[in-house]
């Protein structure tokens, strides 16, 4: 971390200067080490206030607590000038990270979208890699706690920050943006996905391109070519837009394009054009979700200044956050790990490459699809429609899981009379029922909002077909 001096992390705090300069921030008792501040949480499960004393015995040298909780820790023994009481300590934690944010040289990549920005940030970090040392957003930690904590990883050798950004309503990726403050925004995509609380798609995109209206000075905008719910929202923008496009057909000229120049299983070559410029780069997977969000990351590494000429190989040695489009090959089946989460268009987008690499190998399809959720009212009509899009393109058998995945199984049943179809209520049954029926030569998607952690069907496959000496199933 970029040390913070005693003025500065009181001046983030709004407080007079602290006790000591801060090199260290934890939110977590447990990892508290000498010198440290220790910022106290309350969540649904715990209290960060209730383990103060631990974290001073471990060695911590100052506390941020709730000012609503002072005189209580007062009570406790807690010496006051220890303590930094706060109104809001989760947006303390974001102004500690905002301070050491402004002190960074790096240059800095926000991203956030509907569909992809996961793999779409760690396809920008391994460009950004051939440039210096990056920092990037890790597993989950695109909320307001974990935003912070990932800038908190800075330090002044850092030349590249990428920062993912989630949300679930209006104005939390404008709070974001205030502490991220990036030179470069990426708005993957829109799509169903939160309209439960947002209740439109045209809020939906209101809500990702707060991220472009919030760049900093001379900031760029990276939006999807042909977008019109993206367009009307970037209404009023003054900075400068980036459109990017993967393969032709995007209404409109791209600033950055990509081609697919050839594929065999999962290897692909990548044609990516830019003004002036045009490299190919030849990367071991072919999934199209892949490849388009490929090229939203170099887009975004060219607005950022980089020379793609030179970084974009950087593509080629990536390794991507898991369960987002692996593939595994267990005992004669290719599992599709795509579990992570879902919605109508990247279900769509999946069933495709399942249907690629089932023709290509000769196997049979099989669709493990879960319940998409936060699509509000509508929810039962996106699941139709998404098993009926799985019977036109030729999936095989479909197994659909949750309560929502009836009408999916529906859908498919509709279209496909003759498909073979099984609904199985929860995940847990759903693993023994897909062991069961699958057979070598299979390829087998699974797909589903993170809520139904369909992430046990993979793991269950690969317990069930791989015996190996160390119980490794093999990646692509």
């Amino acid at each position: 971390m970029i040390e913070l001096s005693a003025k500065e992390a009181g001046r983030a705090l709004g407080a007079q200067e602290l006790a000591a300069p801060v090199s260290r921030v934890t939110i977590d008792s447990r990892q508290v080490r000498d010198g440290d501040l220790f910022l106290a949480l309350a969540g649904e499960n715990f209290d960060g206030h209730d383990f103060l004393e631990d974290a001073f015995r471990s060695g911590a040298a100052g506390a941020v607590v709730s000012s609503a909780r002072f005189s209580d820790l007062s009570a406790r023994g807690l010496a006051a000038d220890r303590l930094y009481p706060v109104e809001d300590t989760v947006r303390a934690l974001g102004a500690l990270a905002g301070e050491v944010r402004r002190k960074s040289g790096a240059r800095v990549i926000g991203i956030t979208g509907s569909v992809g920005k996961t793999t779409t940030k760690d396809l920008i970090a391994g460009m950004a890699a051939r440039r210096g040392a990056v920092v990037a957003t890790s597993g989950n930690y695109n909320n307001e706690i974990g935003v912070p904590l990932t800038l908190f990883e800075l330090t002044d050798q850092t030349r590249t920050l990428v920062v993912e950004m989630g949300m679930r309503g209006l104005g939390e990726i404008a709070e974001l943006s205030e502490v991220v403050r990036p030179h470069v925004g990426v708005v993957t995509g829109v799509a169903p996905v939160h309209l439960e609380i947002l209740g439109s798609l045209e809020a939906v995109a209101r809500a990702k391109t707060e991220l472009l209206h919030s760049l900093a000075p001379g900031g760029k905008a990276v939006v999807p070519q042909g977008s019109a719910l993206i367009e009307a929202a970037l209404e009023g923008l003054d900075r400068e837009v980036v459109r990017f496009a993967f393969e032709e057909g995007a209404p409109g000229p791209a600033d950055v394009r990509g081609r697919l120049l050839e594929a065999s299983g999962s290897r692909a070559k990548l044609e990516v054009e830019w003004p002036k410029g045009k490299a190919t780069v030849e990367v071991e997977w072919a999934t199209p979700a892949r490849l388009r969000n490929a090229v939203a990351a170099a887009a975004a590494v060219w607005a950022a200044g980089m020379p793609l000429e030179e970084v974009l190989g950087g593509l080629a040695e990536v390794g991507f956050s898991g369960s987002r489009g692996q593939e595994i090959e267990a005992g004669g089946i290719l599992v599709l790990d795509d579990s992570y989460n879902a919605n109508p268009i990247a279900v769509e987008a999946a069933l495709e490459h399942l249907i690629a690499r089932a023709r290509e190998l000769g196997g049979r399809s099989v669709a493990v699809l879960g319940d998409m959720l936060e699509l509000g009212p509508s929810a039962p009509d996106y699941h139709r429609m998404t098993g009926e899009g799985a019977a036109s393109l030729g999936v095989e058998l479909l197994v659909a899981v949750g309560p929502l995945a009836e009408h999916l199984l529906a859908g498919y049943r509709r279209k496909a009379p003759a498909g073979a179809g099984v609904h199985v209520p929860n995940p847990t049954d759903a693993a023994e029922e897909v062991a069961r029926i699958v057979r070598p030569g299979d390829v087998v998607l699974v797909k589903a909002s993170r809520g139904l952690r369909l992430e046990r069907v993979v793991e269950r496959l690969i317990a069930r077909n791989v015996q190996t000496p160390n119980g490794v199933a093999t990646r692509g």
